[in-house]
């Protein structure tokens, strides 16, 4: 067993490995699958093969410096799609929305009729005299 892994080893020396171009031509490539068996197209099916089959040519290339340019020139154009697209953001979003919920329930949100800006005051005081920190406008209201 040792020795199949070693003949692996020696073997993947050297070679470029799995990068974002090579990753999204097999995403791709498997999307082109599924259409295939909806659609039962040739065309589909060989657009498919071919995505599979340059996608494991650019993890076998030896050719470092070229797959790199390649890799580079596509970050470069995905770059904005990419970033609007972070799973990170989402996660952050349903972070935001989850904690403005359990503000909205210890919190009473209102506007300033002057100026415009949010205020956050207690809820549960009744009626109270609030006091705008932007312009120093004051009004009240219930709560």
């Amino acid at each position: 067993m040792n020795n199949f892994r070693y003949k692996m080893a020696r073997f993947f020396a050297g070679r470029t490995g799995v990068d974002s171009l090579g990753r999204f031509f097999t995403w791709l490539a498997l999307i082109l699958m599924i259409a295939t068996m909806i659609t039962h197209s040739n065309i589909v099916y060989l657009m498919a093969m071919g995505c599979l089959v340059y996608s494991i040519w650019r993890m076998f290339s030896k050719n470092y410096q070229k797959r790199y340019r390649e890799n580079q020139w596509f970050l470069n154009k995905t770059e904005k799609i990419r970033f609007k697209l972070n799973p990170r953001d989402i996660i952050n979003w349903f972070s935001r929305i989850k904690n403005s919920i359990q503000q909205r329930r210890m919190y009473a949100i209102f506007k300033c009729p002057s100026c415009k800006q949010k205020l956050r005051v207690p809820r549960g005081r009744g009626k109270i005299q609030v006091t705008c920190r932007k312009c120093g406008n004051q009004f009240i209201k219930k709560v």
